[in-house]
This record gives C-alpha cells, sequence and structure tokens, in this order.
C-alpha cells in the first residue's frame, strides 16, 4: 500500500512539474519517444538508454541508424540532374570551360553567399579559367544583382554571369543584362515569388517546379551539386584533371550550418564530412581565421556558428563585403594573417553597434503585441538581423528590425515555432505592401518603403494569431547531475553534427543549486552548478543578461532551481573536463 501511494505521489509530482515554465517564459515539455524503439535500438547496437531516447526522438529508428551515425555522400548524394535546369546549367558551364571563356561569379554578402563563391572561384582557378567575382556592399549595392553589378561584369568581359545565394528574385536585373547577350544561370535557395527571371538556367532546388526533395540545401551545397555535375560532364568531353571536390567540403560544412538550415540526411552528411576535412583543411584562408580566432581544440558545429561564421559575415555586415571570399580563395599566408585580423576586427565593431541598436530596439517593443516590428532611422542594416535574433531569442515573439532610410527601408526578421516568415514575405510582396524581398521559413529579409511602415505592421498583426503559436520549447532528458561525466559527452557526440533538425541535446536537471555567479564577457554568466549530494560542473549562460536569467539568478541565491542544459566540454591548457551550458531556468 505504501508503494502505490509513493507512485501516485510520484505520478502527481511529475504532472505538475511537467508544466514547467521558465524565467524566460517558456514553457518546457519532454519530447516524445516510443519506449520499445528506444529497447530495440539499444537492444541492437548496444546503445545506453538516454541516446536511444535521443535518436528515437528524433525519428531514428532500427533501419535508418547507420545511415544517420555514419552518412557517406557517396551512399546518400542523388544524381545532380534531379535538380531542375542543372543539365541546362552543366552543359553551358562546360562549354565556358572547354572554350576558356571568362565567367562572373555574383555572390551575397553572407556566409553562404561567401562560402559558395569561394567553391567556384577555386574550382575555375583550379582549371585556369579566367573569372571576375563580386560581393555586393550591404549598404551601397543592396542585396543581390543590380543594374550597376550587372554592368560591371559586361564591362569586364563577361558572357555567363552564375548568381550564388542570390539571383531568384532578380526580374529587372537579370532581364536587363540577358538583353545585351549575356547569360545568367542562378544557382540560389530561396523561396520563389510568383515569377522567375528570364535567366538561361536556375539551379533552385526551392523552385516550385524543381521535385528533387532537397529543398533544404544552402546555395554552397546547390554550388556542390552543379559541381558534381560539371566534373562528371568534363569527365566525358576532355581529358581535364578535375578538383577534387571533396576538398571544398569544409566551406559547404560552414555554410550549411551559419544558413541554419535543416540538418537532413543529405546535410548532415555534408556536415559530417566536411568537418572532417576541416580540421586537415589545405584551404589556407581558413586556417589562418581559426588561429586568429583562437580555436585550440578541433573545430566543430559550435565554431562554425558561433566563431568563424560571425566573423566572415562581419566583413558584410561592418566592412568590406568580399573580405570573407578574399580569404577564402587566397593562398597567400601573410595576407591571409592580414585579412585574418582585419575580419576579427570587424566582429569587435560589429558587437559594439550591435549592442547599442539592440539597447534601442528593447525600448520600442510593445510587450503586448504579438510580433516585434521596430523601427529607427539610427540603425546599421548589417547589424539588424542579429538584434532580430536576439528579441526573438528575449522575447519569444516573431521580430521584425527595420532600417529606416529617406524612402526605402531595409528590414531582417526571424520567426518562432513553425511560423513561416518566409511565406510571408512573399504574400507581402504580392500585396505590394512590400517592395522586394525573400527568406526560409525561419528568416528572412526585405526592402519596404518608409511610408509603408504602419501598413505592414498592421498586416504582421493580422497574420500573427498568438493563440495559434505556443511558446513551447523541447527538452530530451530528465538527467541527473551524477549521470554527466565525459563518457555520456562522448556518446551524446556520436549523433552530432547538430543544427537545424538536430538540435543540441538538452537536459532536465532538478534540484539544483547555483553558486558563484559572476558575469563575464559582459553579457554571459559563469557560475557552479551543483546538487545536494555535492556533484558540481561549471556552466556558464550565455547572453543571460539579454534574457534576465543574471538577475533571477542573483536575486534568488540559496534557492533550489530546475535548469534546462546542455553538456559540453571545455578545454584548458590540453586538459578536458565537462561544462553544462544553460539554456534556461525555472525556480522550483
Amino acid at each position: 500500500m505504501q508503494i502505490d501511494v509513493e507512485i501516485q505521489e510520484e505520478k502527481i509530482k511529475k504532472e505538475v512539474l511537467s508544466k514547467l515554465i521558465s524565467v524566460r517564459k517558456v514553457q518546457w515539455k519532454e519530447k516524445k519517444s516510443d519506449y520499445e524503439l528506444e529497447c530495440n535500438l539499444k537492444k541492437k547496437f548496444e546503445l545506453n538508454q538516454i541516446i536511444s531516447k535521443l535518436l528515437v526522438s528524433r525519428g531514428i529508428d532500427t533501419e535508418s541508424f547507420e545511415k544517420f551515425s555514419n552518412p557517406l555522400i557517396k551512399n546518400i548524394m542523388p544524381d545532380p540532374s534531379v535538380i531542375d535546369s542543372m543539365e541546362c546549367a552543366t552543359k553551358k558551364i562546360v562549354e565556358f570551360i572547354i572554350k576558356k571563356k571568362k565567367i562572373g561569379l555574383l555572390g551575397d554578402y553572407d556566409v553562404d553567399g561567401s562560402a559558395s563563391t569561394a567553391i567556384m572561384c577555386s574550382y575555375l582557378k583550379a582549371l585556369e579559367i579566367e573569372f571576375e567575382f563580386y560581393i555586393p556592399d550591404r549598404i551601397e549595392d543592396g542585396y543581390g544583382p543590380s543594374i550597376k553589378i550587372m554592368e560591371y561584369f559586361k564591362d569586364k568581359g563577361c558572357e555567363l554571369i552564375i548568381t550564388l545565394d542570390c539571383g531568384t528574385s532578380s526580374l529587372k536585373e537579370i532581364n536587363y543584362i540577358k538583353k545585351k547577350q549575356i547569360d545568367v544561370i542562378v544557382v540560389d535557395h530561396h523561396k520563389q515569388g510568383k515569377d522567375l527571371p528570364d535567366a538561361f538556367a536556375i539551379v533552385n532546388p526551392n523552385k516550385k517546379k524543381d521535385n528533387s526533395n532537397l529543398k533544404n540545401l544552402c546555395a554552397a551545397g546547390v554550388a556542390f551539386f552543379l559541381l558534381a555535375s560539371v566534373n562528371r560532364e568534363l569527365k566525358k568531353k576532355t581529358n581535364l584533371c578535375v578538383p577534387n571536390l571533396l576538398n571544398y567540403l569544409d566551406l559547404v560544412a560552414l555554410a550549411t550550418i551559419c544558413d541554419l538550415v535543416k540538418l537532413d540526411l543529405m546535410n548532415r552528411a555534408f556536415v559530417k564530412q566536411g568537418l572532417k576535412i576541416l580540421n586537415n583543411t589545405k584551404n589556407n584562408g581558413l586556417l589562418s581565421l581559426i588561429n586568429e580566432s583562437g580555436i585550440k581544440e578541433k573545430v566543430s558545429c559550435y565554431h562554425l556558428g558561433y566563431v568563424l561564421g560571425p566573423r566572415i559575415n562581419a566583413g558584410g555586415r561592418v566592412g568590406k563585403s568580399s573580405k570573407g571570399t578574399e580569404l577564402l580563395i587566397s593562398s597567400d599566408r601573410n595576407l591571409n594573417f592580414v585579412m585574418a585580423r582585419q575580419l576579427n576586427e570587424y566582429n569587435v565593431l560589429r558587437k559594439k553597434i550591435e549592442l547599442q541598436v539592440e539597447k534601442e530596439a528593447i525600448r520600442q517593443v510593445d510587450d503586448n503585441a504579438s510580433v516585434i516590428c521596430v523601427n529607427s532611422d539610427n540603425w546599421h542594416p548589417g547589424v539588424i538581423g542579429i538584434v532580430a535574433s536576439k528579441l526573438v531569442e528575449k522575447f519569444n515573439k516573431p521580430s521584425i528590425v527595420i532600417s529606416e532610410n529617406i524612402d526605402v527601408c531595409k528590414a531582417s526578421c526571424r520567426s518562432v515555432n513553425d511560423f513561416d516568415i518566409g511565406n510571408l514575405i512573399i504574400e507581402a510582396v504580392e500585396k505590394k505592401i512590400i517592395e522586394t524581398g525573400g527568406g526560409h521559413k525561419m528568416a528572412g529579409g526585405f526592402s519596404v518603403k518608409k511610408n509603408k511602415i504602419t501598413e505592414l505592421k498592421n498586416f504582421l498583426i493580422d497574420k500573427y494569431n498568438p493563440k495559434s503559436f505556443e511558446y513551447i520549447k523541447y527538452y530530451d532528458y530528465d538527467l541527473k547531475l551524477s549521470s554527466i561525466d565525459m563518457n555520456l559527452y562522448n556518446e551524446i557526440q556520436k549523433i552530432s553534427p547538430f543544427g537545424i533538425g538536430n538540435v543540441t541535446p538538452k537536459f532536465l536537471i532538478r534540484d539544483c543549486i547555483i553558486k558563484f555567479p559572476r558575469v563575464v564577457g559582459e553579457k554571459h554568466l559563469s557560475c557552479i552548478v551543483s546538487d545536494i549530494y555535492k556533484n558540481e560542473f561549471k556552466s556558464i549562460a550565455f547572453n543571460a543578461t539579454d534574457n534576465s536569467i543574471d538577475d533571477y539568478i542573483v536575486s534568488n541565491m540559496g534557492e533550489m532551481f530546475s535548469l534546462i542544459v546542455a553538456i559540453s566540454k571545455n578545454t584548458w591548457l590540453e586538459n578536458d573536463s565537462i561544462e553544462l551550458r544553460i539554456e534556461d531556468v525555472i525556480k522550483n
């Protein structure tokens, strides 16, 4: 009888605690799984229960486990011709290579654009094909092709222009240059609007008529497919020694993580194989950036997304937009040292500007609004995307940040859960509320006339129904501090790489005590997390000052907390130790 009572009490306790509302006003729920499938995986592959649950909750079963755990590009990558217009684009590029005709390359100013442009530059350089590349200046040129840029390529003698990570929505510019007898091949992954430009070929898995089932590729991934097709055709038609495309996987991995595309099986293979290449990279520019960034251990997805990516992006945000691509294709070690240092300095400046804009944006936020839309004529357009991300993190609402101009303003947006901001942008363009724009499910950008901002805000509020979008996040496993050790960390790493679609595992740790909290690096909170049994770990909460976690912990010292954490490794003087990354705090 006593056992039954204890079981019932434990059940009630779990039901109460299942509604875990955090300091950040997020409701945390445990990811659903299937216990029978967990046991099958555990038995067949000799896994521990925690890893089995992580896999099953990510849709992995006994049949898909081996491909998931060891994704090989040669076993996963479909024939490139499954992408619409691939064969047409391939033949044109091969024709130019055989005839040694000059090619123009136009990339976006973000990491994906820089990396995909660098891949194409390196490929053409290896074949001794003359090329010109251009990365638009965010402020002077804006996003994607312009008449000025098209004329630049014409003046340089390019008879073929390849756009990378842009071009799908550039009807006016591409149609203009076609009349000048110059062909354009679009290599992109952004969603298509109502109409497409009259390009020679548009290689984009997100075109409406494309049935390749490769919609999650970033532009660098699409470029890899294109070059695989070009390599095959060159082998058929010539005796050229074609480049080994595997050497470009470091850049494909970098772009895949930084562009926040879903890590489906194809992208997972790109990143997993790409990290192996990256940790033995022959790319001198990338090596210089790794050294300048202070990375001592093996490069991981974390370093791609939070260390290397922001530095490459910084050139396009607040410095020289082409600097990232220049670095990634350069073999001059002395010059690379200088360029890597410049990108690092740009990143420091970017952080300073971003912090000021973020403070001003937060002051504008209406807590009662279902969607955040803030604007100012004093905000640098290079940081508004990052600030939008920070607003989502702080308020858990779709956020749009607008940098005003005299007439046409630039905007960047980030979303939450399954609210598709990319589709919303397309609809706003079609309704002529905004001028141009594009994006993905979780992020996008657009231009809007200043006199249309109020109409835009009303449109957003009308479209976003907060009753349909609860602020719910999911953790993977209810864990005790005593269960955490280096063995568990190493087991978790077996299901990496982590990113969109395979997020870093998050664990609920109940009944914790937080000791010795202190702010480090201006925005982060360092502390010790322990339990009543004296198990303890060094821990850090990144950007804690942005989301009130620091204030809450300091003002409730001595009390018990439940924490949402990720398990990470800290390497200091070649010694490894476990460090917890605090994602959220829940008062017991």
